[in-house]
């Protein structure tokens, strides 16, 4: 019997002793959490900064999972990508870098136009290229000139600002053919190379005791695109002051007293008087060119 009492006592003293040291082992907080205390990576809103390493196999945007940077394969972005210039040959370039080494270059480049070349000691531009920069004594950037036409003054680029179009004739030689009659700018036409189409010019006159009128005309040949001179024609038609006064008396066309007269094509039915023996002549010269439709230029 006082076995099983000292029994009892014993455990009920441990059982005390245990809930004794649960009750009085909790100390509540006395201060704040330190202001250096920094949380773990959590799925919160609030920014968060780690000051070592962190690997990640893709970093896919919150916003727009379109878009990722993967470290050791492709990625996507939507905006723009910051950097400094280029020091290395697997360092990408920056637009400013570009547009800094391009500075004073007179030609139109661009990125499409650009061509970098490494592998041999001072390797030169190919032609119809010009040097840019040399970033090592083994490679070098050049840009690619536009297509030059004959002569080398102009450009592709620039017949096409001219809305005109790049042909080649008489065996290789490039030249800009404009739907135009005259070239423009600095642009100079290469030998007689066009398109023509027939003009023609008439007048019409009536000598005092003639029955009918007489009409007197030139027309124009024309030609399709080709190295050909433009079309011209020209002719006379001449009336002499006779009686009674203030009336023509003849009115002829082609008329021989006016052929000593050339036509320049800057007439168009102009007319001069001249006296012939007594008698006083009227000429009107008829003069006409083919139309220009296309002009090549160079």
């Amino acid at each position: 019997m006082n076995k099983q009492k000292t029994l009892i006592f014993s455990l009920s003293a441990i059982l005390f002793l245990a809930l004794s040291f649960i009750a009085y082992s909790w100390t509540e907080p006395v201060a704040n959490m330190p202001s250096e205390y920094t949380a773990p990576l959590n799925t919160s809103s609030t920014a968060q900064t780690k000051t070592g390493e962190i690997g990640a196999s893709m970093f896919r945007d919150a916003d727009n999972s379109n878009y990722y940077i993967n470290p050791s394969g492709n990625s996507a972005v939507s905006g723009t990508i910051s950097g400094g210039n280029p020091v290395g040959n697997s360092d990408f370039a920056t637009k400013t870098y570009v547009d800094s080494l391009l500075a004073g270059v007179e030609e139109e480049v661009s990125s499409s136009n650009m061509i970098y070349i490494a592998g041999s000691t001072n390797p030169p531009c190919p032609d119809n290229a010009i040097e840019i920069s040399r970033p090592s004594v083994d490679s070098v950037i050049c840009a690619r000139l536009d297509e030059l036409l004959y002569g080398n003054e102009h450009t592709a680029a620039q017949c096409r600002l001219w809305d005109g179009e790049v042909v080649t004739v008489e065996g290789g030689i490039k030249i800009c053919r404009l739907n135009a009659a005259v070239c423009p700018g600095s642009f100079t036409q290469y030998k007689n190379w066009s398109t023509t189409t027939a003009d023609s010019v008439s007048r019409t006159n009536q000598a005092y005791g003639d029955s009918s009128p007489v009409t007197c005309s030139c027309s124009t040949g024309s030609h399709a695109w080709g190295n050909v001179a433009r079309e011209g024609c020209q002719t006379t038609q001449g009336c002499y002051y006779g009686a009674p006064s203030g009336k023509y008396k003849i009115t002829r066309c082609g008329d021989s007293h006016c052929t000593y007269f050339t036509c320049t094509f800057a007439y168009d039915g102009s007319s001069t008087s001249i006296t012939l023996r007594g008698i006083e002549y009227y000429c009107w010269y008829l003069c006409a060119k083919a139309i220009v439709n296309q002009i090549g230029c160079y």
